[in-house]
């Protein structure tokens, strides 16, 4: 099949989190399939176009909102040597100038407008897609546009698929500060007066109009279902029931590999599994704490927010400090709060806790360096962290929730699938008690040895989401 994907992010262009990882491994598994598979995304200023090339394509054109002309063009690259990928160029809607991915003071107009380009772009390419898959809100009125057509129109029979990978955005203009009057249900044709744009709830538009909806978890995709964990889609995604499937993610193990990651100071795999201690005192010697290979250590790795359960674990990082561990956190908050928290206790605790801004390098280093690995997510619809930590030995410990829950089950000896420790309840109590279950298996070594090797020899590969990610197009 011809099957197009459309996205905000895509690594190594542009990324966020863990949309731009997806958008970088999803189409090379799909492709690898026998599928003729391209991708779209907007060409942000922040783009190295230095380190990326790219080459124009088509002449210049001009999309018409609201009777203004504004000039587009297109280019091209190819994402990982193997699937091409095309780029909606615009300065008046991404300017080469800024350094935003996302410009919440031009709200929702650039994404719009990248919307009204798909149409544009096949003309130039002259190729029409068997399946159209948009990836988040960004490109959610793509099914919108396409159902509007008329019957006659070559792209009319395009199918298309909307996948959620987090439902809590659902446009650039968050829809809890539109007033409920005016408040986008996702019904009906789609809005063409610049007026309406910012009221737009473009991921709503996208599960209302889609042939077909996925998530990116088998129990994400139920707790979608339910009003009071679907972040305001229930209504619309629960008459689409039928047309809903949970696929769960996978990981590039090409990328993620300790035996070939560049960060690390010593690469590894489960068949020399002593050299991650290596990589462990090299953490510590990093980011300035004891150097004690008898001291455990627990990493966070991810966005500082509220979903990955920081709270949390500040409620209970005196109890555990004074269990002798060592905490690494790394990663960018985004609550003035969080980071006056987290420097605070550094202070409080000079030789135990360390916080640093994300990089490849220091994330990388957490995932080899430390043992148990802290994933306490209010939501989580896939995840991708717990999956690295298993391939670098670091077990993690997760709440029971999206995609942590189809992947991470609690520990036993006994059973061979068990790879982690896992809470229900979203309360310190219940992370701290799941954090004393690992280290109680972490003190016993040849245990927590043969669960370290058990943890890097489990496969999440994207050939499996790949081919299901497949079955579903051909569904329609």
């Amino acid at each position: 099949m011809n099957i197009l994907m459309i996205a905000g992010e895509v690594s190594p262009y542009a990324k966020t989190g863990g949309l731009g990882e997806v958008m970088e491994a999803l189409p090379k598994a799909v492709h690898r399939l026998g599928h003729d598979v391209r991708v779209y995304m907007p060409k942000y200023g922040a783009i190295d176009e230095q380190r990326l090339a790219f080459v124009p394509i088509g002449r210049s054109t001009s999309l018409t909102i609201e009777g203004r002309k504004m000039p587009i063009s297109f280019s091209a690259s190819i994402l990982a040597q193997e699937v091409p990928i095309y780029f909606f160029e615009s300065d008046d809607f991404f300017p080469g100038d800024s350094q935003a991915i996302y410009d919440h003071t031009a709200g929702n107009l650039p994404f719009y407008a990248f919307n009204l380009s798909v149409f544009k772009l096949l003309d130039i390419l002259d190729w029409v897609p068997d399946v159209i898959q948009v990836h988040d809100w960004h490109a959610g009125l793509v099914p919108n546009l396409i159902a509007d057509l008329p019957k006659s129109s070559k792209y009319a029979h395009i199918a298309t698929v909307q996948t959620i990978h987090n439902s809590a955005y659902v446009s650039i203009s968050g829809q809890r500060a539109v007033p409920k009057e005016r408040q986008d249900d996702g019904s009906g044709r789609l809005p063409m007066e610049v007026g309406q744009v910012p009221y737009l709830n473009f991921l709503k538009r996208g599960i209302v109009h889609a042939d077909v909806i996925t998530t990116v978890s088998e129990q994400y995709a139920k707790e979608l279902l339910i009003r009071q964990s679907s972040h305001g889609l229930y209504d619309v995604l629960s008459p689409r029931a039928k047309h809903f499937f949970g696929i769960r993610n996978g990981l590039d193990y090409a990328h993620w590999n300790p035996m070939f990651d560049p960060h690390l100071p010593v690469n590894y795999d489960h068949d020399i599994l002593h050299r991650k201690y290596d990589n462990k005192r090299a953490l510590q010697h990093r980011l300035g704490l004891p150097i004690d290979e008898k001291i455990p250590i627990l990493g966070m790795n991810s966005r500082i927010t509220e979903q990955k359960g920081y709270s949390l674990v500040f409620e209970i990082i005196d109890e555990l400090m004074a269990r002798g561990v060592q905490l690494v956190v790394v990663g960018t908050s985004q609550k003035d709060e969080y980071d006056d928290i987290l420097c605070e206790k550094v202070r409080q605790y000079p030789g135990q806790i360390a916080y640093r801004p994300y990089s490849s390098e220091t994330g990388s280093l957490v995932y080899a360096g430390a043992d148990i690995f802290l994933m306490p997510s209010l939501f989580e619809p896939s995840g991708l962290g717990q999956l690295v930590s298993l391939r670098y030995g670091t077990i993690p410990v997760v709440r029971r929730t999206g995609g942590l829950a189809d992947t991470i089950f609690e520990y036993s000896h006994r059973a061979k699938g068990t790879n982690g420790f896992v809470f229900e309840e979203y309360t310190g109590e219940a992370l701290l008690a799941a954090i004393d279950r690992a280290l109680l298996v972490w003190s016993r070594k040849p245990e927590w040895w043969d669960l370290m090797g058990r943890a890097m020899a489990l496969s999440y590969s994207w050939e499996i989401p790949a081919k299901n990610t497949s079955k579903c197009t051909v569904l329609l």
